[in-house]
């Protein structure tokens, strides 16, 4: 077939690219959207994980010298040799303060990160079990295909996932270019048409063109995220070997900074104490009016240590907002940090877009929303390859070939799979013991496991009402098994209510898919073989 459109002219070529790019790589486009707007309630969804914070009360907002004052003192029992550590206050998604640092690293070993809670009763920290954190893994899986603790994998995933989100715009904008009447197919849906190829093609068009800006801002936004990775040639063309400049000017600071001190230094860190905090805070209220402060932070810095104060994320589109650096020695502002340049502020703004952490409860609800659509945009584009052979097949009285077989099965594994491997995340971050060596990986393999099954179960002849059914089985119980395992919904936080009411909503949202799903009918094969599984579903 030829793509350069002098015979079939430029609209039948893109319907050709759109085809073949959208299934090239939609089985991963579909998990990287889904878990990508898992991803817009990451706190909350990290706060639920964690059973243990959820019988505290809620701490008031922001920081204050006597809260700092007190996870210097926490951190003096806990850690006394960290050698940074960072206090981020409560918000309207945070319950509690969190208080993080960096152990200092042994022989042949990194340096280990801990984090504890701070009971807003007395400000002592809290331990929690040691979780992933189901917010922190979809965030993760959504551009690293698993999670930080396997750096190698990092790396390969991002690459993997650069890769179908350019495929991703391929496809958006070929798609633009085959619809002709897209503006129609936004009041178009038949789905009682007799033809179920029609019902599946008003269902692609119809989830694609209602959040076709989204779609394009998120998907150029995502690839922009990444871009020093995906592009290092330039960078190092107009920095040379000096690419720390470039990472410098995008976060606006004027001159790389020195993370770490030497050995010689590698002593306790040095305490500011609540008086001078006190003091650190007033200049920050001068010099940033009205503003939040995201995280308090205290580092060295080669021969200093430095206080870092970050503003809210919450208040401006751009992400990471404007940030003091103080001498902790003379607690003297060092440097504000300027983040109206060109190059920060664009990069910046593409950064916010994609992470939407500006975004409050009612906005961050429609991003979900519209990432569902993306979902369900990919997963109607993959079952329509089916239907649409399906239907050609049966009318030649032909035999279905191993290419459609497959795309069937990893369309069922993928689509009705990927929800209750999430479940089982969910269910195993509870169910396994507390005290199990490497918990955080032993739940990623959970939720594999469970998605390889899916798949293994979508080749055996497992189908699309099965797998949703279990799905949403599996949902429906997670609120009970909050309230089995955690102080249970009247104890629990506003949050904490509002994620289980979404697990019964997702619940519903399945078994409505398994309702509606009944396997199409099969015809006698020309040849012998095992009879294929349901392509798709009708309703």
């Amino acid at each position: 077939m030829r793509i350069d459109g002098t015979r079939e002219g430029l609209r039948q070529a893109m319907a050709w690219l759109h085809t073949w790019v959208g299934l090239l790589l939609g089985w991963l486009l579909f998990a990287i959207f889904l878990s990508g707007s898992m991803a817009f309630f990451k706190l909350e969804l990290n706060h639920w994980s964690r059973p243990e914070l959820h019988g505290l009360g809620r701490e008031a907002h922001g920081v204050t010298a006597i809260q700092l004052a007190d996870a210097e003192t926490a951190l003096q029992r806990l850690a006394p040799q960290a050698q940074s550590w960072r206090l981020t206050p409560a918000d309207e998604r945070r319950p509690l303060a969190a208080l993080s640092w960096r152990e200092p690293a042994s022989a042949g070993q990194r340096a280990r990160f801990e984090q504890r809670w701070l009971d807003p009763a007395g400000g002592e920290p809290v331990a929690a079990r040691a979780t992933f954190g189901a917010g922190e893994f979809f965030y993760r899986f959504h551009f690293e295909l698993r999670s930080a603790q396997q750096s190698r994998w990092i790396l390969e995933g991002r690459w993997l996932v650069g890769l179908a989100t350019l495929l991703m715009l391929v496809a958006l904008l070929s798609g633009i270019v085959t619809h002709r009447r897209i503006f129609k197919d936004f009041f178009t849906f038949r789905p009682r048409a007799k033809a179920g190829q029609r019902a599946w093609l008003d269902a692609h068009n119809l989830s694609a063109v209602l959040a076709l800006p989204f779609f394009l801002v998120i998907t150029f936004s995502g690839l922009m995220t990444l871009h020093s990775q995906y592009m290092p040639a330039g960078i190092a063309a107009a920095y040379g070997k000096q690419t720390n400049a470039y990472f410098s000017e995008l976060a606006g600071e004027p001159t790389p900074r020195k993370r770490g001190g030497s050995k010689a230094e590698a002593a306790a860190l040095p305490l500011i104490g609540e008086a001078g905090w006190g003091r650190v805070l007033s200049q920050a209220q001068a010099l940033l009016p009205g503003a939040r402060i995201e995280a308090v932070a205290l580092q060295r810095e080669g021969d200093r240590t430095v206080v870092e104060l970050n503003r809210h994320d919450g208040d401006r589109l751009q992400y990471r907002g404007p940030r003091l650096l103080f001498d902790a020695a003379t607690l003297q502002l060092l440097h504000q940090v300027d983040v109206t340049a060109p190059a920060a502020k664009t990069y910046g703004v593409l950064y916010g877009l994609h992470i939407a952490r500006f975004a409050d409860l009612p906005l961050r609800g429609l991003l979900f929303g519209f990432g569902l659509l993306g979902s369900a945009m990919v997963a109607t584009g993959l079952v329509l390859w089916c239907v649409k052979r399906r239907a050609e097949v049966d009318r030649r009285k032909q035999a279905l070939s191993f290419g459609h077989r497959l795309v069937n099965t990893l369309n069922i594994g993928t689509i009705a799979g990927l929800p209750l491997a999430m479940a089982a995340f969910f269910h195993a971050n509870r169910l396994l013991p507390t005290g199990l060596p490497e918990r955080p990986d032993a739940e990623l393999k959970v939720f594999f496991a469970v998605w390889g099954l899916s798949l293994i179960g979508s080749a055996l002849g497992c189908g699309w009402r099965r797998l949703f059914a279990v799905g949403a089985v599996a949902f429906a119980g997670l609120p009970v098994l909050d309230a089995l395992t955690g102080p249970g919904l009247a104890q629990g936080s506003a949050v904490i209510v509002a994620v289980d009411t979404g697990f019964v909503a997702t619940a519903l949202l399945l078994g409505l898919l398994a309702w509606h799903c009944k396997p199409v009918a099969r015809r006698a094969s020309p040849t012998p073989e095992r009879p294929a599984a349901q392509v798709g579903c009708a309703g």
